[in-house]
């Protein structure tokens, strides 16, 4: 059985929000902290902001090699490669082909949090900073450390381009205790029902973590399939900055 948190409950009557009070007039940059969290979270989204013609660039900030950390099939570099492809797929299932997938490839567990660090990002980034208009992450009240470094960053790259709108959507924040003191003043919920067929075939396209493709790792991660449907069927949060 899910476990909502209150997030869940009281953004249940948030008000509706649309692509362009998303994404501004231009491009969407999303900060996804590892492979999957761009289909789980707003992927709804995207496929929507994709239709109306804007680019969509996600940049994959970890590479998500410690997923099945006891696996002798996938070693880490092979699901390195492996969640790398996914993450591929999913994008190009969102944006039908016109989206960007931008590999940071920083170590699971050690998403970068010092502004040296979030230098190096927006070096890698800049080319996009020139159409985009709005940055969607993760929630820094969701309890995963990569998740709320992502946000920090998200939030130190928007500070330092003027006409970037920024907006967190929780993942972990829905199911887990939030970290405590972080709010959701101003949630919107983005209707997704359109693009949820899309969100579902993006969502498992990441098969090593949406089913049992890998094995030989007990302790591997694998979302069960509620919860997956969860995201898939939900509006998507969003949380502005």
């Amino acid at each position: 059985m899910i476990v909502f948190t209150s997030l869940v409950g009281q953004t249940r009557d948030a008000p509706a929000v649309g692509i362009s009070e998303l994404a501004g007039s231009g491009d969407v940059l999303v900060l996804a902290p590892h492979p999957d969290d761009e289909s789980l979270a707003m992927g709804g989204a995207i496929a929507a902001a994709s239709a109306t013609g804007r680019r969509i660039h996600v940049a994959v900030v970890t590479d998500g090699a410690r997923s099945h950390p006891n696996s002798k099939s996938h070693p880490p570099d092979r699901l390195r490669a492996l969640r790398r492809r996914e993450v591929g797929l999913a994008v190009k299932i969102l944006t039908e082909g016109s989206g960007v997938v931008h590999w940071l490839g920083y170590p699971d567990m050690a998403a970068p949090d010092n502004q040296a660090c979030f230098a190096e990002v927006e070096t890698a980034l800049a080319p996009v900073f020139a159409d985009v208009t709005a940055i969607w992450t993760t929630w820094n009240g969701d309890p995963h450390p990569d998740h709320q470094r992502v946000w920090r960053l998200a939030q130190w790259l928007t500070h330092r381009h003027c006409g970037v709108r920024m907006f967190a959507c929780p993942v972990w924040g829905r199911v887990q205790r939030p970290v405590a003191g972080c709010g959701w003043q101003g949630a919107r919920r983005f209707r997704s029902q359109e693009h949820r067929g899309t969100k579902s075939r993006a969502v498992f396209a990441h098969a090593s973590q949406m089913t049992d493709l890998i094995r030989d790792d007990p302790d591997g991660f694998r979302m069960p399939q509620a919860l997956a449907r969860h995201f898939i069927v939900s509006d998507e949060i969003f949380i502005p900055s």
